[in-house]
């Protein structure tokens, strides 16, 4: 087992806050190790577990790590969800060429999120399908299904967490263009069905990806029966490149891209038909690679829209009561108190169709809870403050 010498984490601030308690969270990280590198490892997986501890605390700010291993000295900017005031590594686990870390971090809540209602409500995402950018990369393994599966599985990592709530519509493909995704015909880089898929789905935000590359490092033929596959000069090793990009459902813009470049082992026989997301794939050393893979993009998609504004559509209007699409799995509750924003359409100089939300002035107070939605009560008639179908409440 490697241990740690001497880790230090400094936060810089745009502002001096004001002395608060800090929370101390115990949080695990994980990271793959890479040519033996441990100190590098050691740092990603710190990374990742401060991210997890700043999403539990449910603030907001920007963090400067610096961690020193004797062989590496590495800085990096993280921007997350609370004031990092110090962290320690409790313990570190290495299985195979993985590395697992406990970290116990201090966590000084920051009022950017912290005091408002936002932190409360899970926000709702769709997931599309991720389109394989070279289908003939599918044939090693039969993972013709990766993309339905791949994304079904970030959305199942993204419930597994907690922080989000995800949907999926692995049967969408959003892009028309797979090699130039995300670009679009909009030159503000929104999509112009993205905001309709949004509606369908009755979800705040969607996540799509591009699956890049699953080829293997060296060139084999599984379907060449007679090919020597077990030679000790066949490289084993296969990529795996994803871009995921998320964009908010109402305007269509896009939020957050990222790609996420790793290798793994395929470990298995190159005859083996196992299939994306089978047990027998999530065993190999590939799909172990993955799996981390799909964390990591979960965490950084929790971590993107955590602090975002809480957003519903208003599906009817009765009286002074009003529908909207948000309701205990949500979080909302008795009581809850809403501002409405009313929605406009309007048109750039290109004469594409923008969202626009104008704050109305207006509150709603919630009366009734179902699982799906809630209905909230005006102080009068919503047709005297000609509050709408398709307006929105937001909680910030």
């Amino acid at each position: 087992m490697f241990t740690l010498k001497r880790v230090f984490i400094t936060a810089f601030f745009l502002t001096l806050p004001i002395a608060t308690f800090a929370n101390s969270i115990d949080a695990v990280g994980e990271a793959i190790i890479y040519n033996n590198d441990i100190a590098d490892a050691r740092y990603r997986a710190t990374q990742q577990a401060i991210k997890q501890a700043v999403l539990e605390s449910g603030s907001r700010v920007n963090v400067r790590d610096e961690l020193y291993n004797g062989e590496v000295e590495s800085n990096l900017e993280i921007r997350s969800s609370g004031y990092v005031q110090k962290a320690r590594i409790l313990s570190e686990e290495q299985n195979g060429d993985f590395l697992r870390v406990i970290a116990r971090v201090d966590v000084t809540a920051d009022s950017q999120c912290s005091s408002g209602p936002t932190r409360y409500y899970k926000k709702t995402v769709g997931v599309t399908g991720f389109e394989l950018q070279v289908p003939q990369q599918a044939v090693l393994g039969e993972l013709s299904n990766i993309s339905r599966e791949l994304p079904k599985n970030l959305a199942d990592e993204i419930n597994r967490q907690g922080y989000l709530k995800a949907l999926t519509a692995t049967n969408i493909a959003i892009y028309p263009d797979i090699i130039n995704a995300p670009s679009s015909t909009n030159y503000d880089g929104s999509l112009t069905n993205l905001t309709r898929i949004s509606e369908q789905l009755g979800v705040q935000y969607i996540i799509s990806g591009v699956i890049r590359d699953i080829s293997e490092v060296y060139l084999r033929h599984p379907n060449d029966k007679n090919s020597k596959e077990d030679s000790e000069d066949i490289d084993k090793e296969r990529n795996f490149v994803v871009d995921i990009y998320i964009y908010d459902g109402f305007s269509g813009a896009l939020l957050f891209e990222h790609r996420y470049n790793e290798i793994g082992n395929w470990d298995i026989s190159d005859h083996a038909r196992i299939g994306f997301g089978s047990a027998k794939f999530w065993s190999v050393h590939y799909g172990k690679v993955v799996q981390q893979a799909l964390k990591e993009s979960a965490l950084d998609a929790s971590e993107q829209l955590r602090c975002q504004p809480f957003i519903a559509n208003i599906f009817r209007t009765e009286g002074n009561r009003i529908h909207i699409s948000a309701g205990s799995i949500a979080g909302v509750k008795l009581g809850d108190k809403f501002n409405i924003y009313r929605r406009y359409e309007v048109f750039n100089q290109l004469q594409s169709t923008q969202t626009q939300l104008n704050n109305a002035n207006i509150s709603v107070t919630i009366k009734q809870v179902q699982p799906n939605f809630s209905v909230g009560e005006l102080v009068v008639d919503s047709h005297i403050l000609n509050v709408q179908q398709q307006d929105v409440v937001i909680a910030w």
